[in-house]
C-alpha cells in the first residue's frame, strides 16, 4: 500500500491567483491592498497539506464499488471505475490554523479576504499533490471523484474516505462531520485513478453558479451518466 504525505509545504504568493480570486484588474485595488496587508499577517497560519493512500478494489458492482471493506454507493463511480484495479484516496487542505485565523476577524470584508487566501492555500495543496503524484507514482493524469460533487455520489460518503484514510486524517489536522462536511472547509476528499480519459465531475453538474468550476456543463453527458 503506497502512501504520500505531506504538511510541510510553504505557502508561495502568486501575484496573478490572487488578483483572480478577488476579481480585481490591478495591484492598486483597494481589496487586492488590504489581502496583501492580511497576507503578511496570516502567512504563519497558511499550512496546505496532503495525503494519499493507495487501495485495491475488492468488489464492482453496478451500483458502486468496494475498497478496502467500505462500500461506496454511485452508479457513475462504478462505471468510471469499472476497468480499475487500483484507486487513491485523497485529502487535501489549506490547513486549519488559517481559517482559525480567519475566523477570528471581525471585519466581514477581512474575512472574506483571508477566505480567498485560505482557497489559494488549499489549490496549492492540491497542485503539489498532483506533481508528486507524478513523480513518485508515474501518474500522469489523473481523473478525481468526490463524494457530493459527483451527482449521485452523496457527500456523507467522505466519512468513509476518512476510514481509509485513518492515521493520515489525523496527522493533517482535518476532521469530517455527520454530515459529511470536512473541518476545516478549505478542504477535500475523494477517491482518484490514473487515466488518459478527458473527464471533471463539472460536466455533470447542472448547478448554475459555481466558484470552482472547472469545465462547462454538458447536458448530454449529464442525462446519459444519470440514467445508468
Amino acid at each position: 500500500m503506497r502512501e504520500l504525505f505531506c504538511n510541510e509545504m510553504e505557502f508561495v504568493y502568486d501575484e496573478r491567483a490572487l488578483l483572480e480570486r478577488l476579481h480585481c484588474e490591478d495591484t492598486e485595488a483597494e481589496p487586492f491592498v488590504r489581502a496583501l496587508e492580511l497576507l503578511e499577517e496570516a502567512r504563519p497560519y497558511l499550512k496546505p497539506a496532503f495525503a494519499v493512500r493507495e487501495f485495491s478494489i475488492d468488489k464492482h458492482q453496478s451500483e458502486g464499488i468496494t475498497v478496502n471493506g467500505c462500500f461506496f454507493k454511485s452508479k457513475i463511480v462504478a462505471k468510471k471505475l469499472e476497468n480499475e484495479k487500483k484507486v487513491f484516496a485523497y485529502i487535501a487542505t489549506s490547513g486549519r490554523k488559517i481559517c482559525e485565523f480567519a475566523k477570528r476577524h471581525d471585519d466581514l470584508l477581512d474575512e472574506y479576504l483571508l477566505d480567498q487566501i485560505a482557497y489559494l492555500s488549499y489549490l496549492q495543496a492540491m497542485d503539489k499533490m498532483s506533481l508528486e503524484i507524478e513523480n513518485l507514482f508515474g501518474i500522469e493524469k489523473h481523473i478525481r471523484l468526490c463524494p457530493g460533487s459527483v451527482i449521485d455520489w452523496s457527500v456523507e460518503e467522505v466519512k468513509k474516505i476518512f476510514v481509509l484514510m485513518e492515521g493520515l486524517y489525523q496527522d493533517l489536522d482535518v476532521n469530517v462531520m455527520a454530515s459529511g462536511l470536512i473541518e476545516p472547509l478549505k478542504s477535500t476528499s475523494g477517491l482518484f485513478y490514473a487515466t488518459d480519459e478527458e473527464f471533471a465531475s463539472c460536466e455533470i453538474c447542472p448547478r448554475a453558479v459555481c466558484e470552482s468550476r472547472k469545465a462547462p456543463f454538458d447536458g448530454d453527458l449529464h442525462d446519459e451518466m444519470v440514467n445508468l
